[in-house]
């Protein structure tokens, strides 16, 4: 009777593993984002360079789209359109139509999606197992990657779909279609400058094999054109000098870091904005590659080209982690900060963004071996069974999977609709950018709200732009050098009391705020911070020159008269992270 039933499961399992299992997205997706239309605008999500960058780049931009201007006039007190791309192009028409809100949703819907189908499609390309498809692609998508740099992390699995399906020779349009999508919802800079680069050695082996390469070539230059046209501002500036500014982050500076804890820290967890998770798969796809060494002479054909696919996916990984390394080595900074221009301050070390997509279709390829295993003699029964294999499979995979959900954004909102944001500690969506809050503000104010620019003090300036006031701080990657000097000139007395952010501004820089020897670097400094700035030397008259006129504080300035400002009052609201103390430069 056992024997029957296990047979049975076998047989569904074996059955599964070649049925259509990207239905299921469904199921997933419905469950993560069931939560948005109940919270609204209470969801959480990370706001650290997403909703206090990004978003802004998307946002502006959206507010100016078919306008044709070179100079956004919200943020720091005009800045090039240049230094406010948004990651994806095809996501901007979005935040025209909908509220900010919605518009962000949606996009995080369709990076999802796309996420998970992209690498549902390469796992089955390479595997062909339905299973395995699945565990890769639910685990890839729920990745707590940002969902508002488009698909420059999300999309990668998708081109390598592309790449395959082409070099297979298969008929092209879908494939390039998949193309022409990844390129207008990702950035040149985050990962197309790798995809660009990839495929071109991709084409090049093609072409030393003499095999067909004509729409791998067709491809290359389909990206090549679409990325042009986006970052038209950023070639003509490079192969043109076609810029009418100096960026300031000619004045970036990069910062060694120990070689060997760097490649280490690297490939054991990552590095910034690309969270893979994948520390505890490392050790079971060692052991995987290590005893596949042993056992390939008696592998079948399949199966040793999964193992050298895998193999050289690893050694690809290792690679990632020591050029991110070399990139750090005190000996390269060097050379690097004595060069100018955009080799000056491009990161060509963000392979690593490669990392996420990277380490699933690694695990995919080597659980593939496990999941292919043909024993012979007495036990080759059980060892054989696809229900034994799938238990092994999904021990070796459980504590990445509790990692990843504990990570998710599902897991953020999930806490979120059960506790409450006082229980959860989480800043929502509202909470963040504290719309009746603002509204309040520029009521106070009662004045057109294009007329007059504000500042930020201890605050991000993003709730501010998102409700429309004009500020003269802001955070934005490229903008003119002339400003960050003429900003620098408010802050000045203020950067000589605390070295660190003195460095932090100087040597960096993309944040351009009201810095200060009290509150430091700090921007996040909600209303149950109570800060006291006791006597902060601010030059005044340099932060009127640039056309600001209130202050929004989040604490009371002591020496506020000395200063020449007027208090106008302290304003919170129950659901605003923010209390913010009014101040008018007389």
């Amino acid at each position: 009777m056992i024997k029957k039933a296990a047979k049975k499961i076998n047989q569904t399992i074996l059955w599964l593993d070649n049925a259509p299992l990207w239905g299921f997205f469904f199921l997933l997706f419905l469950i993560v984002f069931l939560l948005f239309p109940i919270l609204r605008e209470g969801s959480v999500f990370e706001y650290h360079d997403q909703l206090d960058e990004y978003m802004m780049n998307t946002v502006l931009t959206a507010r100016h789209l078919g306008e044709g201007l070179e100079v956004l006039p919200e943020m720091m007190g005009g800045i090039n359109a240049s230094g406010l791309q948004p990651a994806g192009v095809l996501f901007v028409p979005l935040f025209c139509v909908l509220p900010a809100f919605w518009a962000f949703v949606l996009q995080y819907a369709i990076v999802f999606a796309a996420g998970f189908f992209g690498m549902y499609l390469c796992v089955k390309e390479m595997t062909e197992s339905s299973v395995l498809a699945l565990m890769a692609a639910g685990c890839f998508c729920m990745l707590p990657l940002y969902p508002i740099y488009g698909l420059s992390e999300m999309g990668i699995p998708l081109v390598l779909y592309s790449f395959i399906k082409l070099w297979k020779g298969a008929k092209p349009w879908t494939c390039l279609l998949m193309l022409l999508f990844f390129a207008l919802a990702s950035h040149l800079v985050y990962t197309g400058y790798t995809v660009l680069g990839l495929w071109a050695v991709g084409l090049l082996i093609s072409l030393f094999r003499k095999r067909k390469s004509g729409w791998l070539a067709a491809a290359f230059f389909l990206l090549l054109a679409v990325y042009i046209l986006e970052n038209y501002h950023l070639f003509a500036e490079l192969f043109l000098g076609g810029s009418n500014y100096v960026s300031h982050r000619e004045e970036m500076v990069t910062y060694a870091m120990p070689f060997f804890q760097t490649v280490w820290d690297v490939f054991v967890s990552s590095a910034q904005h690309a969270p893979s998770l994948h520390k505890y798969l490392i050790i079971p796809i060692a052991a995987i590659l290590a005893a596949g060494g042993f056992l390939i002479k008696n592998m079948s054909q399949e199966m040793r080209v999964i193992y050298y696919k895998a193999l050289g996916g690893a050694l690809f990984l290792i690679g990632i982690a020591l050029f991110y390394g070399i990139c750090k080595w005190q000996p390269i900074v060097d050379i690097k900060n004595d060069l100018s221009g955009f080799l000056h301050y491009f990161q060509i070390e963000r392979l690593y963004w490669l990392y996420p997509a990277g380490w699933y279709l690694e695990m995919a390829l080597c659980f593939s071996l496990l999941w292919k295993l043909k024993a012979n003699g007495r036990r080759a029964v059980l060892i054989n069974a696809p229900l034994l294999k799938l238990a092994v499979i999904f021990m070796l995979l459980c504590p990445t999977l509790l990692l990843i959900a504990k990570r998710s954004v599902f897991y953020m909102n999930f806490s979120q609709y059960m506790k409450g944001s006082g229980n959860t500690g989480y800043i929502s969506w509202e909470s963040y950018y504290a719309e009746d809050l603002m509204q309040e503000l520029e009521d106070v104010i009662g004045r057109d709200i294009s007329t007059y620019r504000i500042a930020n003090l201890g605050i991000s300036p993003s709730p501010s732009l998102m409700h429309g006031f004009y500020t003269v701080d802001g955070y934005s990657n490229n903008y003119s050098l002339d400003y960050k000097h003429a900003f620098r000139q408010i802050i000045a007395k203020e950067l000589e009391k605390d070295e660190p952010t003195r460095l932090y501004f100087d040597n960096w820089g993309n944040r351009c705020y009201l810095f200060n020897g009290i509150t430091g670097s700090a921007w996040m400094l909600g209303k149950d911070s109570q800060i006291v700035y006791e006597k902060p030397e601010f030059d005044m008259e340099a932060l009127k020159a640039l056309g600001c006129e209130y202050l929004f504080s989040c604490g009371v300035i002591e020496n506020a008269e000395e200063l020449g400002l007027s208090c106008l009052g302290y304003y919170e609201t129950e659901s605003s992270y923010w209390g913010i103390w009014l101040y008018k430069l007389q």
